[in-house]
């Protein structure tokens, strides 16, 4: 291997970022970033390759590739520093949506923002909800959205049993809707949109027995949306977003049968999923466990 060389390929130096982030996570998170701690860590990634690429290559959305990065140290490491890694996470990669157009003075309007989703859990922690990782981002304020352009979000919320179900539960990931105008404040169409994002296709992974989180969607009223080329709207057109959930880390049948119970009292798993998913009986009003009954579920047949 050989030491990066900060000054050469983009892409390079944004790989060995997140990978150089992920070991250090994982062994001296409290150190303040220095060149001293990137000087152990080598990385071999062969020219031509999608994270050492050869120039014409498109590299504007290398995000895309690099967050990901992250994820594949720690599920290589997990067998020897589980205690020390995640399952993957709805908020990798980062969502980032452009949105622009024209307002209905015809005055240009550009907003860009970026979204999480749920993390996923490590073995002494559920996922947090609404997180982007590897990135140190933050969710956009609706407010901030509907000051600077023409739309509207109509609701923000999180979505039942997205989180990877596990001894540790993965977060939840998170819905957003946004309506473009088609009143008086309507903006000249078309609106367009732009994303990048990811967790369309495949699901965020558990680790150690743990469950996939959801995956992510996009709908425009209602039908599905193309989340990888260029979308124009239209006034009146509605926009769902889903983020998709983290990971979920061990057996979900060795979950505190308490902790299931909060989670259905908050909202965050259904009664169904408790029951059929984590062998746990509970009341969906109080969250009271039913011991007796959650034993029996979660004694095996032939015991």
């Amino acid at each position: 291997s050989a030491q990066v060389d900060w000054g050469g390929n983009v892409v390079f130096n944004f790989t060995y970022a997140y990978v150089f982030m992920a070991i250090k996570s994982m062994l001296e998170p409290d150190i303040p970033n220095n060149d001293g701690c990137a000087a152990p860590i080598h990385m071999k990634a062969p020219e031509g390759s999608v994270v050492h690429c050869r120039f014409p290559a498109a590299v504007a959305a290398r995000m895309q590739v690099g967050h990901f990065l992250t994820e594949v140290v720690y599920r290589a490491l997990a067998p020897a520093l589980p205690d020390r890694v995640l399952a993957g996470s709805g908020g990798t990669p980062a969502t980032m949506n452009v949105f622009y157009g024209r307002g209905a003075d015809d005055s240009p309007w550009h907003s860009v923002l970026i979204r999480g989703g749920g993390m996923g859990a490590s073995l002494d922690h559920d996922g947090k909800h609404c997180y982007i990782f590897p990135a140190n981002g933050a969710n956009t304020p609706v407010e901030i959205l509907e000051n600077d352009t023409p739309l509207l979000i109509e609701r923000r919320e999180l979505l039942r049993d997205t989180g990877g179900p596990g001894t540790t539960r993965g977060g939840l990931g998170r819905r957003v809707v946004f309506r473009v105008p088609d009143d008086e404040t309507a903006p000249r169409p078309p609106v367009y949109l732009g994303i990048q994002s990811g967790r369309f296709q495949r699901a965020p992974e558990g680790l150690f027995g743990g469950g996939e989180g959801s995956l992510a969607s996009f709908q425009i009223n209602g039908e599905g949306g193309n989340p990888y080329g260029l979308t124009q709207l239209q006034p009146g057109d509605v926009v769902v977003m889903d983020a998709a959930g983290g990971g979920g880390c061990g057996d979900p049948r060795e979950r505190d049968p308490e902790l299931v119970g909060r989670d259905v009292l908050a909202g965050y798993v259904s009664v169904d999923a408790a029951r059929q998913v984590y062998g746990v009986v509970v009341d969906p009003d109080t969250g009271a466990v039913d011991p007796g009954a959650t034993a029996r579920l979660r004694t095996p047949d032939d015991e």
